[in-house]
Formats: structure tokens, sequence, C-alpha cells
């Protein structure tokens, strides 16, 4: 199986490549980085937001055809429930910030595209119990992580987007566009984050905070997929 490792940022990815040590770069544009760890395992930095995340499941999808895209890195959690550098893994991928509605579109739809794209049951429910078999040190949830290319610290937004998707748990900056890509080309997509803040006002202050273990439990949960799949 031909796995691709995708993370935004530098700091979520350095743990990958300390672990893996690639040995080569196959591309680099802006703040895109594809590295090749052997023929069956790469690891990218695709860049924070939306359009960054776009741009790299292209160029992957069409150039390195994985079989298999584990995003990966941080997210603000809707739900205190969740511990701060817990790990969860998504069962879709869809928009928080998408208002189509007048067209008579979902909340969160991108008009004449899916109104989600769900994680094939099977496989978010054999990740889930490898996860939970094999890591005791931190806690492993299962739910909807959205994507929006704003961080969650408005009250205000994060109200709204919680009355739109009352089942959301998470949301991240990169994964939904990364899934979008990847269903043209039939290539699953895995969404495995660390819980770096809890979202609201003291966001930006926790996630400073939290960003180095968040990003290490979300490493640790990865690896352990990699040697599992």
């Amino acid at each position: 199986m031909k796995i691709a490792i995708v993370a935004a940022m530098k700091e979520e990815l350095h743990p990958f490549e300390e672990h893996y040590v690639p040995r080569k770069e196959v591309f680099s544009k802006g703040p895109i980085r594809i590295l090749e760890v052997h023929e069956n395992l790469y690891l990218v930095q695709s860049g924070i937001g939306k359009a960054n995340a776009a741009a790299t499941a292209a160029w992957l999808c069409d150039k390195v055809q994985p079989d298999l895209i584990i995003n990966t890195g941080t997210t603000g959690s809707f739900n205190e429930n969740f511990a701060l550098a817990d790990v969860i893994v998504s069962t879709k991928f869809g928009y928080s910030d998408v208002d189509a509605t007048g067209f008579d579109y979902a909340w969160g739809q991108v008009p004449q595209m899916p109104e989600f794209y769900p994680v094939d049951q099977a496989l978010n429910e054999k990740v889930v119990r490898i996860l939970q078999e094999r890591i005791t040190t931190f806690g492993i949830h299962n739910g909807f992580i959205a994507t929006s290319d704003s961080f969650m610290s408005s009250i205000e937004t994060v109200q709204n987007i919680r009355k739109h998707l009352p089942d959301i748990v998470a949301s991240d900056m990169e994964s939904t566009p990364l899934a979008q890509v990847a269903h043209f080309y039939n290539i699953p997509v895995l969404n495995v984050r660390g819980v770096s803040d809890y979202v609201g006002g003291d966001a930006p202050d926790t996630f400073e905070a939290t960003l180095e273990l968040a990003s290490k439990h979300a490493f640790e949960a990865v690896c352990t997929l990699v040697e599992e799949l």
C-alpha cells in the first residue's frame, strides 16, 4: 500500500521527518513540499488553508497516486469532553463556511458537489479499533471534523457553525479540500488530528501552548496506523 502523510505546518510534519528520514524531495512549490521516504511512503507539507490543501492534493493524486492519504496535525475541538492533546479520527469531511443555501444546497455544500465526503465505515471502524487497542496514554475519539478557512476564535462564528452542523466535534483548515480532490481520483482519505485547543476566544493562546504535544500525539497515532496498514 502506498501511503501519503499530509500535514499543513512544518511543526506538524517535523516528527515524521525525524522518524522516517525521507531520501529525496520530489516536489516543492510555495509552502508545499512532497518528500519520498520510499516508494510506498511519502511525507507532505501542504501549507495552511483550503487553497494550499487543494493544490497539494491535485499534485499528489496525479503524480504520486497514493492508495491512501492520511491527513494529520492539530484541530480545534468543539467538544470540551475531549482532553487537550487527545486524538480525533474523522468520520466524514465537510465544510463549515460554505453557504449556497439560497440555491437549495445544504449548509456547507459546495454547489454541484456532494454535501459530505464520508470515510468508508469499515475503514473508519478498523482505524479506531487499532488506535484504541494500541494507544493507552491519551484518548482516541471519532467524529465529524469540519473544514473552514477561519481559525475558530470568534464566539459568533462558533455559535453559527454549531447551529448549522450540530454533529461537529472539531475544526481544521485543510482536510475537506484534500478529500474533495481525492474523491475525483477514488483515493480514500483519513484525518487523524490532535486536539490543540477548544474553539472560542482562548483558542489562539491554547493552540500555542498545546501545539507541540497535540502534534506529537497525532504523530504517534499515524505511525501506529502506518505500521498496521
